[in-house]
């Protein structure tokens, strides 16, 4: 992991880049490298940005302190500084939703069992966000205990599985699994979890996205074979084993390559007037960016390629609803992008009510909205 810390010529700076960016009145959605200039940052940032793309790795922004910025500036900031990392910035939700705001606010009276994960204290299982390249976050508040994020790389648990597990090992990397997608008939596909691609190791793994849903409609996707449920189990062991606990702050901008790592959040509680609050953003970065293996190819077009291209708007919620837009159910642990061009009735019904699975907050306050075009 890099760390880099920001001193008070560095926050000096970064708040200049705001205030330089606010001067020429575009939407918050048009902010990048060019003109949210950090010239004295931009090496160390470069440096993070190599780090996590060539070396699979993590990288940590820390020294800002979000109570000093308003919500808006807050994610002009994100934005801006994310875009060193990644230039492109995916959709997550078929409405075009960019930001996604990880929380669980008091005012919501949804029960925390009809909610998304994400929208929930409850613990979440080591992951990827199938699709994505880099999963960006901006820790707004911290939880009052727990909530600490667990990452885990491709590598160790290929490693340990070689040595004491290579069926287990040859399971994860056939070409079998039955992964939940939308807007295609089936609405499935089928791909290896853990591959060697462009010579690198690669995982997209997701146990919400593997299989049927409970709730949908049976016969809709393939159930998993007893040696695929074992597989899936053994992995979060190993997971466990060799996880890696970092211990964010308040105003971390935490970078992750999402094909390389799992990540997992503990369970937490908030405090009485306070909330655990991250806001995430998918990024890709063209040059840096990783080669998407050929059957991950689907969920990546619904986040950054042809399928997003689709989608009219770009949509920049500055902050989550008070009142919770509940889910009919909500497919994967990260929650996952949804196409509209679906024409089955039941299907599309699902649909309608997965597009606020991730936040409920798409017709907020936004930063900007924008035509579709590579971000």
């Amino acid at each position: 992991m890099i760390l880099v810390e920001l001193d008070e010529d560095d926050v000096y700076e970064v708040e200049t880049a705001l205030d330089n960016f606010k001067e020429l009145e575009l939407d918050g959605d048009e902010v990048g490298q060019d003109n949210f200039s950090l010239p004295s940052l931009r090496s160390r940032l470069e440096f993070a940005a190599n780090t996590v793309h060539q070396s699979g790795g993590v990288a940590v922004l820390r020294g800002l302190d979000p109570s000093r910025y308003s919500v808006e500036d807050n994610t002009i900031i994100f934005l801006g500084l994310s875009s060193y990392i990644g230039a492109q910035r995916g959709i997550q939700n078929p409405k075009g939703l960019v930001l996604s705001h990880v929380t669980e606010l008091k005012s919501w009276s949804t029960p925390r069992e009809r909610r998304h994960g994400i929208h929930t204290n409850r613990e979440l299982p080591f992951h990827t966000d199938m699709g994505c390249s880099i999963l960006a976050m901006h820790v707004r508040s911290r939880a009052s205990s727990g909530g600490e994020l667990c990452l885990v790389s491709a590598d160790a648990i290929h490693a340990q599985l070689q040595e004491e597990d290579p069926e287990v090992l040859a399971t994860l990397a056939a070409a079998d699994w039955p992964v939940q997608v939308a807007g295609q008939r089936p609405p499935y596909i089928l791909a290896p979890l853990l591959q060697e691609h462009g010579g690198k190791l690669v995982i997209a793994l997701d146990p919400a996205r593997i299989g049927p849903h409970p709730a949908a409609r049976a016969g809709l996707v393939p159930s998993l074979r007893p040696a695929q449920h074992e597989a899936l189990a053994l992995v979060q062991k190993v997971a466990r084993q060799h996880q890696v606990k970092i211990s964010s702050c308040t105003g971390d901008m935490i970078f992750i390559n999402n094909w390389s790592l799992l990540h997992a959040r503990e369970e937490y509680d908030d405090g009485a007037s306070s909330a655990r609050h991250v806001v995430r953003l998918w990024l890709h970065d063209p040059k840096l960016g990783w080669e998407v293996p050929p059957q991950m190819q689907v969920a990546w077009d619904a986040a950054f390629g042809f399928r997003a291209l689709k989608v009219p708007n770009r949509l920049y919620p500055v902050a989550p609803l008070p009142d919770y837009m509940e889910p009919k159910y909500s497919n994967g642990t990260a929650a996952f992008v949804v196409d509209d061009d679906d024409d089955s009735n039941d299907w599309a019904a699902v649909k309608d009510d997965l597009v606020h699975d991730q936040d409920g907050d798409e017709h907020g306050s936004h930063i900007g909205t924008s035509t579709a075009r590579p971000s």
